[in-house]
């Protein structure tokens, strides 16, 4: 197979896209002169472009994309497109389109983590993740939102004067602004969020603090991350966080 040019169809939030990461390396080094062009919500998917080769970024809202869920759009130039959507209609117009080989999965999980899932459809294993942390300064992001208010840890104020260096995240970036910052951080600690999840994947020393989400299905993927689980999330001390803050920080010192 010498697929060229795919396209991908994925509409989600941060923290998905980022466990679709996996796939979409697996995919670029099955074929190392892929091109992937991908439509969906671009603030997210523009970040792919730290990852694999993109020639474009469309929105699903715009014309002609948002023509795909109701009839097929003529003279795509595409060898291959994956659709990762629960709904089979916008992959059933890209084969009326003409692309010869389209793949649609549900990227929910009926079992093991959402990352593998999308890597099952594909038939491809889980790569190597990737290590782009290059420490620069003393700074501790804490991340204190998420999506849900149900998410987030009730404790920040007292961690933020117990932490030499923590600082609240920059506000007002686009995703690939904030991976910046934070492949340059000493550490980082989030709810379950998008943002904790770009943590991880980049390889910076990341405790995530989940509380109704199962992490075995949506944990952070990271070389250096770690997650606190308790079903409630006020149940998760200070002391437990900064335990291991420093556990992280002493492995990347050897």
């Amino acid at each position: 197979m010498n697929i060229q040019k795919i396209l991908i169809v994925r509409t989600c939030a941060v923290g998905d896209f980022i466990l679709n990461l996996p796939a979409l390396i697996a995919l670029q080094q099955k074929e190392p002169g892929m091109r992937f062009t991908f439509v969906g919500n671009p603030s997210t998917l523009d970040l792919a472009r730290d990852f694999v080769s993109v020639d474009a970024v469309h929105s699903i809202d715009l014309q002609p994309w948002a023509r795909l869920f109701y009839e097929p759009l003529p003279d795509l130039d595409f060898d291959s497109a994956v659709v990762w959507m629960k709904d089979g209609a916008v992959a059933d117009n890209l084969r009326e389109s003409g692309i010869p080989n389209v793949v649609r999965g549900n990227p929910f999980p009926a079992f093991g983590h959402a990352a593998d899932q999308l890597l099952r459809i594909l038939s491809l294993p889980r790569p190597p993740l990737p290590d782009l942390w290059k420490v620069a300064s003393n700074k501790v992001f804490l991340h204190t939102t998420s999506g849900s208010p149900q998410k987030n840890w009730p404790y920040f104020d007292g961690l933020m004067g117990r932490v030499t260096g923590a600082c609240l995240l920059p506000r007002n970036l686009s995703l690939r602004e904030l991976a910046q910052y934070l492949r340059q951080c000493r550490a980082f600690v989030g709810n379950d969020s998008g943002i904790t999840h770009l943590a991880a994947y980049l390889g910076c020393p990341t405790v995530a603090l989940f509380g109704p989400t199962d992490p075995r299905m949506w944990g952070p993927l990271g070389r250096r991350s770690r997650i606190i689980w308790k079903t409630r999330l006020e149940d998760i001390s200070i002391d437990e966080v900064l335990e291991v803050i420093q556990c992280n920080e002493y492995l990347n010192r050897s």
